[in-house]
């Protein structure tokens, strides 16, 4: 597959260590699991799956005040990060003592035993899960029976900032609504009042949708809408989030209503238009084996006596290679590895991305304004696997990264050589201080850390250096000794 190589301007940033103790995979294949049994999970595992989306229930765990159950997600959690598992956490619903017994899907009395529980979780996890949920499918009242500005204030923003107070560098996903129009439950209200109110605090935005028609109609409801209702897409933009990754966390096809063939080929639909556009960054489909108890019907991929259906086999293969797109040449496919083909545009592959078909020529204008210039771009390319992994397990540096490129593209964009003889913006040079400090600070025995150091140095010294003279007085020798150590 040919390699399509772009470049942030601020190349000598980017760069990290992966996360010691988190497992946090680029790949976008996922499943939910709930909190499965290790055997399910083994398989799973075995299958190449690299995410798992699981179940931490309040009600659960706490369903006496003051005392806390969590041997059976210690042992899910435990699972994944024994075997290479990343996890996309989803807490939710309310203990009886919490609300005068209600139901679960009543918020608490008082906020405080909510966020309490929260920071708790976070606090217990955050060395082996980055990503987290904010409850389940709150538009439905089965799953919560108030509004949307119930959920919001008493339920979303008092979990996100336990979390974000317990550990800075999670991610928190959202909404996950479920894509219905009935009255009351219009996922579209319901997303938008949520990402205009609260969407500050959301760094992946996420939907659950099921759609009988078919992949290719699932995907007009998600970039075109339907007659008078609109597309997932323009929600998102237009409550100014389009720029944040987008995941599917539920999707999938009952095998009591639709042949196992019939799952499986949809299954393998799905993987290759997902592949084809890199839209949505990750998708988890629901789900990992049938519960003959669940009401909602046989979702699985494994039959509940771990036998697998075809949609099991078809998944597996797939992600192994085994099943490539025959009407999908490899060009124009994004490079999973490259920091910048995976941020710009959203992901998009290229010839959809006018943001990556800028970065590609800022890239090739640098590669040959001199050799200075060109040795920073190797700089990236040395280092940019490195800092995604980095990046995937730290919100912080991930937000930065992000910011930082959009930064550089709006620098480089046009005429790059006059703007290769100003000061580099003040923004920019705070923001590149920023993500350098937390690599300096956080992973300083990092072998890569003297590499944050120098660009810290060298942007503390001369934050009002143009960039030509940045690369050719100052960092030309710097560039050179760092490529002799690699």
């Amino acid at each position: 597959m040919k390699k399509l190589q772009v470049i942030a301007g601020a190349a000598l940033l980017l760069a990290a260590l992966p996360l010691a103790g988190v497992t946090i995979s680029p790949q976008p294949y996922g499943i939910n699991v709930h909190v499965a049994q290790n055997e399910t999970l083994a398989k799973a595992k075995a299958a190449g799956i690299a995410w798992i989306r699981i179940d931490i229930d309040w009600n659960v765990i706490e369903a006496s005040k003051g005392r806390f159950t969590f041997t059976e997600v210690d042992r899910v959690v435990n699972y994944a990060s024994a075997n290479g598992l990343s996890v996309y956490a989803s807490i939710a619903f309310t203990p009886a003592w919490a609300n005068n017994k209600k139901g679960r899907n009543f918020p608490a009395n008082n906020v405080a035993d909510w966020k309490n529980f929260v920071a708790r979780v976070i606090a217990r996890y955050k060395n082996q899960i980055k990503y987290w949920g904010i409850w389940n499918e709150p538009n439905l009242n089965v799953f919560f029976a108030l509004g949307k500005d119930i959920y919001v204030q008493q339920v979303l923003l008092p979990a996100a900032q336990a979390i974000r107070a317990a550990d800075p560098a999670a991610f928190i996903v959202g909404p996950d609504l479920s894509h219905k129009t009935t009255p009351g439950s219009e996922w579209y209200f319901w997303m938008k009042y949520i990402l205009d109110n609260a969407g500050g605090y959301l760094d992946v935005i996420s939907h659950h949708i099921y759609e009988d028609l078919g992949v290719y109609f699932m995907y007009e409801l998600l970039e075109q809408g339907d007659k008078f209702i609109p597309s997932v897409k323009a929600i998102i933009e237009e409550s100014g989030q389009g720029n944040k990754p987008f995941w599917i966390t539920e999707t999938g096809w009952n095998t009591s209503r639709y042949s196992e063939i019939m799952q499986a080929n949809r299954y393998l639909d799905m993987l290759h238009v997902r592949a084809r556009k890199n839209y949505p960054e990750k998708v988890f489909f629901y789900e990992i084996i049938d519960d003959p108890r669940a009401s909602t019907g046989p979702f699985g991929i494994l039959r509940s006596n771990l036998s697998a259906k075809p949609a099991y086999d078809t998944y597996r293969d797939y992600i192994a290679g085994l099943l490539p797109d025959p009407g999908n040449p490899d060009e124009g496919k994004t490079n999973k590895k490259c920091y910048v083909e995976q941020t710009a545009g959203n992901g998009a592959p290229v010839e959809q991305n006018p943001s990556l078909q800028s970065i590609s020529r800022s890239r090739d204008f640098l590669r040959g304004y001199s050799d200075a210039a060109s040795g920073a771009v190797d700089i990236y390319y040395q280092w940019n696997e490195e800092f995604q992994k980095l990046a995937l397990a730290d919100a912080r540096l991930f937000n930065l990264g992000r910011e930082l490129l959009a930064k550089a593209q709006a620098l480089l964009a046009g005429d790059n050589w006059p703007a290769m003889d100003q000061p580099l913006p003040l923004d920019l040079v705070g923001a590149a201080r920023a993500l350098a400090g937390i690599i300096q600070s956080d992973y300083a025995a990092s072998p890569l850390a003297p590499l944050a150091a120098l660009a810290a140095r060298n942007l503390a010294l001369r934050e009002r250096t143009s960039p030509r003279d940045l690369l050719e007085f100052y960092l030309k020798k710097d560039i050179l000794k760092l490529n002799k150590s690699r």
